[in-house]
C-alpha cells in the first residue's frame, strides 16, 4: 500500500530530458494547478457498515452474480470475508484464510481481489499475495466451493503469474481488476526502497514499474495466461524489446487503479516520492514518468532518460507533500503524502458526484475530485470533504470500493467501511 516510500536487460534509451520537459511544459497551468471548483458537492463521511469491522481492510470488491454479496480483504491476516451489501447487516463469514505463506512488511500481504467477469458461471476468482522465501508477488486463482457462494475451496489454487525476486518490501503495486476487455491487469511497483535503485521505471524489458495485461483464460507458450494481441510487444514493431505482459511504463506504485463503468477509462493513483502524488489515465503503450518525473517535475537521478519508444504522458492532477516549499506549491495546502487511487463515481446517492473521479490521501486523510473533458483538460477539482471539521473522522484510506450499483465505499484502518454522504 502507499504508505511509504529479477529484472531483463536494459534496452535503449534515446529520448533525452529536454523532450520530456517540452512535453509536460505544454500542458495547460489549470491541469498543473488544480483549484477548488464550487461544482463539485460538499461531502462527509460515515459508517455505512455499523455492524461490521475488519483488520487492515485493503480491498472492496463484488462478483458478476445474484446473490448481492461484497468482499473485503484483510491485508495481513490474508483473509476474505463475504457479507450482504445491507447496511444494517452482521453477517461477516470468512470465505478464503489463503494457504500459503505470505511477507508482511507494511506493504505487503494479501493485496489484490477479482472476480472473474464470468464468475456466476465459472466460480473463479483471482487474488493477488506477497510470497516468500524468496519475496515475490503471486497471482493466483480459486474457485468458490460447489455448495457454498459463502466459501472458497482453499485447496483449488492455481498459480498463474508470479513476479521477478523483489529484493525490498515497498511497491508491491498489488492492484488486480479485470477491464472490460475481460483481460486481467496488475499493478507491480518499481521494485522499492527509493530513488528507483534497479532502474525499473523507464525500462518495459522487465515488469517492475509497470502495469501488466494478460488474457487469464487462453493460455499459451506453456504459461497459464495469454498475451493479448494489442498488447504493445505484439502489436507494433517500436515496441518488440517490451516485455510481452506489459501495458503501460513510467509508474512508480500504482496502489489502486479502476475502470470508469461507464466509459472503460483506466485511472490509477501513483504514489510519488517525498514531494508529489498524482492521477494518472492510463492507456496502451503510455509511459508516466517515472524515474524522469515525479508528477510534473523533473525527477533528476543517475543520468536518468526517458524510454525510446514511449514519450512522456503528464498526470490529470497532482497534489504536494507538506514539506515542499511555499513558492513550489504556489498557494496549496491541500497537502498528502501517500495517494490512493479511487473510482469515477456511478452511482444514484450523490447525483451531484456523478462522473467524478474520487481518490484521496493515505496520511493526511483528504479526499479529492476531479472531471476532466474529452482532451483530458481539468474541468473541475478539489477537495470533497472538510478534514479539519468536527464532524469529519479521520481516516487513513486504505481503499475505495464501489458495489453492484455503482455505489462508492472507503476502507480505512480503523477497520471500517465508510462511504460519502452530503453535509447538511
Amino acid at each position: 500500500m502507499p504508505l511509504a516510500t529479477s529484472p531483463l536487460p536494459r534496452l535503449g534509451l534515446a529520448f533525452g530530458l529536454a523532450m520530456s520537459l517540452a512535453a509536460i511544459d505544454a500542458r495547460p497551468a489549470s491541469a498543473i494547478e488544480p483549484q477548488a471548483d464550487d461544482s463539485l458537492p460538499e461531502l462527509y463521511t460515515e459508517v455505512a457498515f455499523p455492524n461490521l469491522k475488519f483488520d487492515r481492510p485493503v480491498v472492496l470488491a463484488y462478483p458478476d452474480d445474484e446473490n448481492n454479496l461484497l468482499f473485503v480483504v484483510e491485508q495481513h491476516n490474508a483473509q476474505i470475508y463475504s457479507f450482504p451489501n445491507d447496511l444494517q447487516t452482521d453477517d461477516k463469514q470468512l470465505f478464503l484464510d489463503l494457504p500459503q505463506a505470505i511477507s508482511k512488511d507494511n506493504e505487503e500481504g494479501l493485496l489484490g481481489l477479482a472476480f472473474h467477469p464470468k464468475y456466476a458461471e465459472n466460480g473463479q476468482f483471482y487474488v493477488y499475495y506477497s510470497a516468500t522465501n524468496p519475496r515475490r508477488s503471486v497471482v493466483s486463482r480459486f474457485n468458490v466451493s460447489k455448495d457454498d457462494p459463502r466459501k472458497a475451496d482453499p485447496n483449488s489454487e492455481q498459480v498463474i503469474w508470479v513476479s521477478a525476486d523483489q529484493p525490498y518490501g515497498n511497491h508491491n503495486g498489488g492492484c488486480i481488476e479485470f477491464g472490460p476487455d475481460g483481460y486481467l491487469y496488475i499493478s507491480l511497483g518499481d521494485g522499492g526502497a527509493a530513488d528507483d535503485p534497479l532502474s525499473t521505471g523507464q525500462n518495459p524489458t522487465d515488469w517492475f514499474g509497470s502495469l501488466l495485461r494478460i488474457d487469464v483464460d487462453n493460455p499459451e507458450g506453456g504459461k497459464a495466461y495469454g498475451i493479448p494481441a494489442d498488447n504493445p510487444a505484439k502489436r507494433d514493431p517500436k515496441f518488440a524489446h517490451w516485455a510481452p505482459e506489459v501495458y503501460a511504463i513510467g509508474i512508480r506504485n500504482i496502489w489502486k487503479f479502476t475502470f470508469d463503468r461507464e466509459t472503460g477509462d483506466l485511472w490509477a493513483g501513483d504514489v510519488g516520492q517525498n514531494k508529489w502524488e498524482e492521477v494518472i489515465k492510463v492507456e496502451n503503450a503510455g509511459n508516466y514518468g517515472w524515474n524522469v518525473y515525479e508528477g510534473f517535475h523533473p525527477f533528476k537521478i543517475r543520468g536518468n532518460r526517458v524510454e525510446r519508444s514511449s514519450p512522456i504522458l503528464p498526470p490529470i492532477v497532482e497534489y504536494p507533500h507538506p514539506d515542499v516549499p511555499a513558492a513550489q506549491r504556489r498557494g496549496r495546502d491541500d497537502t498528502g503524502k501517500s495517494i490512493t487511487g479511487g473510482y469515477v463515481y456511478r452511482g444514484s446517492r450523490i447525483p451531484e458526484l456523478q462522473g467524478v473521479y474520487v481518490y484521496g490521501d493515505f496520511e493526511t486523510f483528504r479526499i479529492w475530485g476531479v472531471t476532466v473533458d474529452e482532451q483530458d483538460e481539468v474541468v473541475a477539482t478539489g477537495e470533497l470533504i472538510d478534514v479539519d471539521s468536527p464532524r469529519q473522522a479521520k481516516i487513513n484510506i486504505a481503499a475505495f470500493g464501489e458495489d453492484r450499483d455503482g455505489e462508492l465505499y472507503i476502507l480505512g484502518f480503523d477497520g471500517r467501511i465508510h462511504h460519502l454522504v452530503p453535509r447538511r
